[in-house]
């Protein structure tokens, strides 16, 4: 085993591949007849992962599953599958129909394109071991597929880029649909899952979903709250409205991030990122979307 990846058994033929000193994370199971990899991340990435399921099992590739469509959980796939292709064996490529037609409009040519659509309800069962799929629409992306499935640990909810652990929400929250993602935080609250993983840490206790909810509804009203405080958008005499909108923003979004340091302050990523998460969610406040 390299520094650059580490591998960790959950049980019940489900494992961790964690990547560049854990800055990534990717979900594989072992079935009866082959292995299930969420995200191969990358072609780099992918030449570890497969030396991290060789590890684990001598059982071949059957399928790689992809979160949502962004690039940098979902190249890498060609690399990932190439003792199968090269021996012209078959490993479907799984994927939500959002992210099929995304990854078709790119051509990506280190993308692998999906051969099978996934959607709510869907089960990949495999023997023993089986991943229970769930989509409530658009929310980190409008293609992000949830994963249940069982573990020594209880049930573990997989939703890479959705949730994860110890780490406050990502910067601005790119290509994030925000009340989609309201939507989806609540759905996920009543399912049944003990853990959870994102595509970059865990495992974390289940309440770290209802923690995520927390942060975003209370960072969503301190914005809105020193957004009225502010006046809104009205520029100063003499100020035109690259330097009223400038000001504003800044104003507000450090001032809202400031109202959740006492409950928050201690995640990783929060004094960096919790004013351009703000920001993202004055974007909402004004526009709407």
């Amino acid at each position: 085993m390299t520094a650059a990846w580490q591998l960790e058994s959950l049980g019940r033929g489900v494992h961790l591949f964690r990547w560049n000193k854990g800055f990534y994370l990717s979900t594989f199971v072992v079935g009866d007849r082959g292995v299930t990899a969420i995200d191969p991340i990358s072609d780099a990435a992918a030449v570890a992962y497969r030396s991290a399921i060789a590890q684990a099992t001598d059982r071949p590739l059957a399928r790689i599953v992809y979160s949502h469509d962004h690039r940098d959980h979902i190249c890498g796939g060609r690399v990932l599958a190439a003792s199968v292709l090269e021996s012209g064996g078959h490993c479907e490529v799984c994927a939500h129909e959002t992210a099929q037609a995304r990854i078709a409009r790119r051509g990506d040519a280190d993308v692998l394109p999906p051969t099978q659509l996934l959607g709510d309800g869907a089960v990949i069962a495999d023997g023993a071991s089986h991943i229970e799929v769930r989509y409530f629409g658009p929310n980190h992306s409008d293609s992000n597929l949830l994963f249940l499935l069982p573990t020594d640990r209880g049930r573990m909810l997989v939703w890479v880029d959705g949730i994860e652990p110890g780490i406050a929400p990502y910067r601005n929250l790119p290509d994030t649909d925000f009340a989609g993602y309201l939507h989806t935080l609540e759905q996920v609250e009543r399912l049944d899952f003990d853990c959870v993983v994102g595509g970059h840490t865990g495992p974390g206790e289940r309440h770290w979903v209802a923690d995520y909810r927390e942060y975003v509804l209370r960072l969503l009203d301190a914005t809105h709250l020193e957004y009225r405080a502010a006046g809104g958008q009205v520029p100063l005499p003499g100020e035109d409205g690259v330097a009223m909108t400038e000001r504003v923003r800044g104003e507000v979004t450090r001032a809202a991030a400031t109202h959740l340091e006492g409950r928050f302050g201690h995640w990783s990523g929060f004094t960096q990122w919790a004013p351009q998460t703000a920001d993202r969610i004055l974007s909402y406040l004004i526009t709407g979307n």
